[in-house]
């Protein structure tokens, strides 16, 4: 699956071959739940057979509270399926200096038991 990014909405590409997720931008839509809703149903589809690792990479510049809210709903679903055998992997990028975005990342690992790795970049896109 693949969702163009926007100025408002991240890219999201969701590899079933791979068992990839990259998530790239900023997530502010008009509509998260319409926007979210695709994600979801991809993703339950995913997780009935999902690969022995799963990678999922994020470069977000900003996240809205309601979009801060579906990342938690993804991790939940993804930490299941790592509780359930299958390694799950964050590779949390944030541009040098965006001590919120690290922290924001950091947040999202205290809260579920997956390998989180943090990587600080110039540019995230």
């Amino acid at each position: 699956m693949h969702i163009g990014r926007t100025a408002t909405s991240p890219e999201i590409e969701l590899d079933l071959e791979r068992g990839t997720i990259d998530i790239i931008g900023r997530s502010l839509p008009a509509n998260s739940e319409l926007f979210y809703d695709r994600v979801y149903r991809w993703l339950e589809e995913y997780l009935k057979e999902p690969r022995e690792k799963t990678i999922v990479n994020m470069r977000m510049d900003y996240l809205d509270t309601s979009s801060s809210k579906h990342f938690y709903n993804i991790f939940d679903r993804l930490s299941t399926a790592n509780e359930h055998g299958s390694v799950v992997q964050v590779n949390w990028h944030y541009e040098i200096g965006d001590e919120e975005m690290a922290e924001t990342g950091k947040d999202y690992q205290s809260l579920f038991p997956m390998q989180f790795n943090f990587i600080e970049v110039k540019d995230l896109f």
